[in-house]
């Protein structure tokens, strides 16, 4: 099965602290059947797991990149707004989705196994039909990028990288709609104005936000956030000015209308006609639904937890352990197809899973084979992004200095205090916690469509993204200087 990987080219697409359970929240068959309904080609990746790190690595053939973005023009051939279309299903899905996860998760403790995992299974289902946008946003990158630059440079005559030149791509790609983050910050701030008019009490402020937003954090590691995390923010918010809170709500209640203001004014100054501006909207879009797909796996993990400690406790075996699984080995061991102690045996230092050359039909991987084909592959592989160490990718403008804080994975959030600078290989929500405490971001990896990327610039913070070894080349103390706008990291 393997054997076609050792005469394929492969791109690295990057690694996460992720266990093969969690990886297939993106990498499973169904979300390969799902991506080929919607964008008419499958997406096969392969995925090797190395143990003793706790990463699991991402590849895609190189040829790949050229047939997507081939599919992408034949999508927009007969309709330019076709693409724009297609992106724009996830909104009725996901409202769809949140409420199919939500009705399955009663009682697990009173479910049989049988119940129990097809409980396991409709949420993952759920999530796996939403993670195709994340995925491609994620792959479709790349293709992007020279059109966009193309008209920005080419026909509006800005010069790349340059203020104007950022400005003008970030307000013609925001999305049209509020982000979850910035829903999030919003009613922060609403609570925050009630607290300071005696109209709510911190306490109960606390509770309300948390059962609303509590979910957010979770992804694959990550806790819910408690009554007393939004406790502790809201105490930080009392000596803000309560004019100054009350403009930032407003500012971010308003948003489309802000948005829209935004976008007519670079257009007057920039005028664009129909088909170079879908080119920006689709952009959006894909940006957009990657992110907010993104946080529906966070909201899909938080009802997988209680799951997860309950199928556990009937394997005797820890959550953890559990989290080697692959879902097939996960309903296995509940339906007594195989047992725990069997699937366990069988882990090695290596694992992961990959496609045929047609990317239609996946297989796991045994560990020898699995270590195999990782040390071939690393042995040549270049990385999609995050090539050099000197420059990295400018992916939202600013200025910031301060004290690195080297967060290799989630468990690390702790070390970040306000106003440090986040060094990271790549975010998810996990990092929440020290992205909101933080001054500034750097990854190793990622574009304009990460992450880090999309919460930075809501958050109004410098990022710079795809700078190579950033957490090998910065020590954690140091203080620095990041240069967004140059993409440029530096001692001080």
């Amino acid at each position: 099965m393997s054997h076609h990987y050792f005469k394929t080219k492969l791109i690295k697409m990057g690694q996460w602290a992720t266990t093969l359970l969690d990886m297939e929240t993106w990498y499973g068959q169904e979300i390969n059947r799902f991506f080929k309904e919607l964008f008419g080609i499958p997406k096969g990746i392969l995925i090797l797991y190395e143990g003793s790190t706790g990463y699991s690595h991402n590849y895609v053939p190189e040829e790949y990149f050229v047939r997507l973005h081939k599919q992408i023009k034949k999508i927009k051939n007969k309709n330019y707004k076709a693409l724009e279309g297609k992106l724009k299903t996830f909104y009725p899905l996901v409202e769809k989705a949140k409420i199919g996860v939500k009705k399955t998760n009663q009682n697990l403790a009173k479910q049989n196994n049988k119940q129990l995992n097809r409980t396991f299974i409709q949420i993952r289902h759920w999530i796996h039909h939403l993670a195709i946008f994340d995925q491609f946003g994620w792959l479709a990158e790349e293709g992007f990028m020279p059109q966009l630059e193309s008209v920005l440079v080419e026909k509006l005559k800005l010069k790349k990288d340059s203020p104007d030149y950022h400005n003008t791509l970030f307000t013609l790609t925001m999305p049209e709609n509020i982000s979850t983050t910035l829903k999030e910050k919003m009613s922060v701030l609403e609570e925050a104005v009630k607290i300071r008019e005696k109209r709510q009490s911190l306490a109960r402020a606390g509770e309300t936000l948390a059962k609303k937003f509590g979910w957010l954090p979770v992804f694959c590691y990550g806790q819910p956030w408690q009554a007393e995390h939004y406790i502790q923010e809201l105490s930080g918010l009392a000596s803000t000015n309560l004019a100054v809170l009350k403009k930032e709500f407003l500012d971010l209640k308003n948003y489309r209308k802000n948005r829209n203001k935004k976008i007519a004014k670079i257009l007057k100054e920039h005028p664009l006609n129909a088909k170079d501006f879908q080119l920006f909207i689709d952009f959006g879009l894909a940006i957009d639904t990657r992110n907010e797909a993104e946080y529906f796996v966070s909201y899909g993990g938080y009802f997988l937890m209680p799951i997860y400690k309950e199928v556990a406790k009937r394997l005797f075996i820890s959550v953890k352990q559990l989290r080697d699984f692959t879902e097939e080995e996960l309903s296995a061991a509940l339906l007594g197809k195989a047992t725990a102690e069997s699937i366990l045996a069988k882990k090695g230092s290596y694992g992961g899973c990959g496609y045929d050359k047609k990317m239609s039909k996946r297989t796991n991987f045994a560990p020898k084979e699995a270590e195999k084909l990782f040390k071939y592959v690393e042995s040549y592989v270049k990385p999609v992004q995050g090539g050099d160490e000197t420059k990295g990718a400018c992916a939202s403008p600013g200025k910031a200095i301060g004290k690195a804080r080297i967060v290799p994975s989630p468990e690390f959030n702790h070390k970040v205090k306000d106003g440090d600078i986040l060094f990271t290989y790549a975010t998810t929500t996990d990092y929440l916690p020290a992205m909101k405490r933080a001054a500034a971001i750097v990854t190793e990896v990622g574009g304009l469509t990460c992450h880090a990327a999309v919460v930075s610039r809501e958050f109004g913070i410098p990022c710079v993204v795809a700078l190579a070894n950033a957490m090998k080349n910065f020590k954690d103390g140091e203080l620095i200087e990041v240069n967004a706008d140059k993409g440029l990291v530096k001692k001080l």
